[in-house]
């Protein structure tokens, strides 16, 4: 398999596991689609190589710390039906600025869990951290897109050097 060329397929994943995405490490996969937490959380050990990794649908609720391990061959991550934490979203905003090459985030249905929910107590600092990392980053090379957007959310991106947010609707607007 490590031979082979992959690089036009899509895996689409429901329930994976370990052993699975040790099958997929070290392939040249185009296309990964994993449609929960569980199976990004078991990808995550394998995701940086995967040699030809262009585009990553996730779904799923993310309250912890992003794991995920991108691919520096990764042009687009689609976050789908996604529930997560203000911290998670930082950390996967940090990740993709360190691809330092054009990459596109689309956000379709996002929803940022409430700050209780998420972290407890320490989670408003944690946030306040990480959006002043994020300021410090050149995220000019990205672009966002949003389909339903919220306050918190935009909070998070205000003041940033991203150079293209691109907006779905007159209410993310």
């Amino acid at each position: 398999m490590l031979s082979l060329d992959m690089a036009h397929m899509t895996i689409y994943v429901e329930n994976g596991s370990v052993e699975l995405f040790e099958i997929l490490r070290d392939t040249s996969i185009g296309i990964l689609v994993l449609r929960t937490a569980d199976c990004a959380s078991s990808a995550s050990r394998i995701m940086c190589t995967l040699k030809k990794l262009t585009k990553l649908f996730l779904w799923g609720t993310y309250s912890e710390r992003c794991t995920v391990q991108l691919p520096k061959t990764l042009e687009c991550i689609s976050l789908q039906k996604v529930e997560c934490s203000a911290e998670w979203l930082c950390r996967l905003f940090i990740a993709l600025s360190s691809l330092e090459h054009s990459v596109q985030c689309e956000m379709y249905d996002v929803v940022l869990q409430s700050f209780e929910y998420s972290c407890g107590g320490e989670s408003q600092t944690h946030v306040s951290d990480l959006r002043s990392e994020i300021l410090a980053l050149d995220m000019t090379h990205m672009t966002i897109l949003v389909e339903t957007g919220s306050v918190e959310l935009f909070e998070i991106l205000r003041d940033t050097s991203i150079r293209i947010l691109d907006l779905k609707n007159a209410e993310c607007a």
